[in-house]
């Protein structure tokens, strides 16, 4: 059931087609895509006191916490099922609002995680979190509209900057081996971004991490874009 509420323009748009000028949307509530009616994570949407609101034409968008925030959710089946999900994130990508992408990582679908995440955040400069479950993925879209209320303290709604701070680019960041929250902060802080840091050199990464860090992040990327761990030497 589609709600008056639920696109700023009153336009129609098919199941393929992504809400480009996202939807207006009131604070403490959400929208659903009509597939996800009855799930568990609506069941957690609720039990955390936010009002959901069912729409059945939000085309590739799965939530909208907020007017200018747009969630596609992948399942550990979509992941596992091989679902074409690159379809899906072109045209979530063309969007003009924020644009958040969680997928589910767990013990069947973490082999195929870092495929995912290569073509995400590296290939496509999309957010990224990785959820275990339905319920913590419920959790997190309600802590999206909570903060509605708080603009200016949400990291989801604060548009990126020259040095950006988001939380969920540095959840991202985190997943290269051995590198903290500390050390995450930096990188973004000095290359801008994921893909800035996937393409600089050992001897740029040193000079903010160290050598021994400086190597793992070269390798991480290395491994996840081109498929082996080959080590760079300093300085390439």
């Amino acid at each position: 059931m589609a709600s008056n509420m639920a696109s700023c323009s009153g336009s129609q748009l098919t199941s393929t087609q992504p809400r480009l000028h996202g939807a207006c949307i009131l604070p403490g509530h959400i929208l659903v895509n009509e597939r996800f009616h009855g799930s568990e994570i609506v069941k957690v949407l609720q039990e955390s006191h936010v009002t959901v609101q069912v729409d059945d034409c939000m085309g590739v968008i799965d939530f909208h916490p907020s007017s200018d925030v747009g969630v596609v959710y992948l399942t550990e089946a979509d992941l596992v099922g091989g679902y074409n999900y690159k379809g899906k994130l072109l045209k979530f990508a063309k969007a003009s609002f924020r644009r958040v992408i969680l997928a589910e990582k767990t013990s069947l679908s973490s082999q195929y995680f870092y495929e995912v995440q290569k073509f995400i955040v590296i290939e496509r400069g999309l957010v990224l979190l990785p959820v275990a479950s339905p319920v913590e993925a419920g959790k997190i879209l309600a802590q999206m509209v909570l903060l509605e209320s708080k603009p200016q303290s949400n990291p989801y709604r604060i548009k990126m900057k020259p040095q950006p701070t988001d939380q969920a680019v540095l959840t991202t960041l985190q997943t290269v081996p051995g590198l903290g929250q500390r050390k995450a902060m930096a990188l973004l802080s000095k290359f801008n971004s994921i893909e800035q840091i996937s393409k600089a050199s050992v001897a740029s990464l040193a000079t903010v991490v160290g050598n021994a860090n400086a190597q793992q992040v070269k390798d991480f990327f290395q491994l996840k874009l081109h498929g082996n761990s080959r080590r760079s030497s300093v300085g390439v």
